[in-house]
């Protein structure tokens, strides 16, 4: 895990539209060398709870993936969720390796004052699955899942998306000469 000079965090800044908040590094280059997937941390006094470790911040996959959200591939995961029982097992397993993971970016002193402060936060923290999901017989968002699975590897539903999708043979979208390009605000956009 890379945490980024100041020339990765312009270019976050311009991928995202404002500067990453609980920032805590990046987890997945693209093949052009710029960030991807940014790691986020689950908690800070500052920014207080962030229940997403993984989070897609590729302007061309962001806008993707909302294509095919759009496009209605929740809902048909969503029911394959219901119907395959093999692929229910692997997100399940997905939720709780999700889930540890996070609760690893802890720190002890954080964890002791959310017993305190906000033990149901601290419930969210430790359980929740990819993207903070609490209701894990649906599917919430495909842009955690895809980013789940393009640093861990083991995600069913990033996995559906990644098969859907591909880095696109000449991107210029983060190029760093002018992160503010009309194609890269383009992207951002959606």
């Amino acid at each position: 895990m890379n945490y980024p000079d100041r020339g990765e965090r312009e270019i976050i800044a311009n991928q995202l539209g404002r500067e990453a908040d609980n920032l805590g590094g990046i987890a997945r280059y693209c093949p052009r060398g710029k960030p991807a997937v940014l790691l986020t941390l689950p908690y800070s006094k500052e920014k207080w709870v962030f229940p997403t470790t993984y989070w897609l911040s590729c302007p061309y996959l962001v806008k993707e993936v909302s294509r095919l959200e759009d496009e209605g591939l929740i809902g048909e995961l969503t029911q394959l969720l219901k119907t395959d029982e093999g692929f229910r097992l692997k997100l399940e397993k997905a939720h709780k390796r999700y889930a540890r993971k996070r609760f690893s970016h802890l720190k002890e002193e954080d964890i002791e004052a959310l017993k305190g402060e906000s033990p149901a936060i601290l419930e969210v923290l430790r359980e929740s699955g990819v993207g903070g999901i609490r209701e894990k017989a649906g599917i919430k968002c495909l842009h955690t899942h895809l980013a789940d699975f393009l640093v861990e590897g083991e995600n069913p539903v990033g996995e559906v998306v990644w098969q859907r999708l591909s880095w696109p043979e000449d991107c210029t979208i983060c190029q760093t000469e002018d992160n503010h390009n009309e194609n890269h605000n383009e992207y951002r956009k959606g």
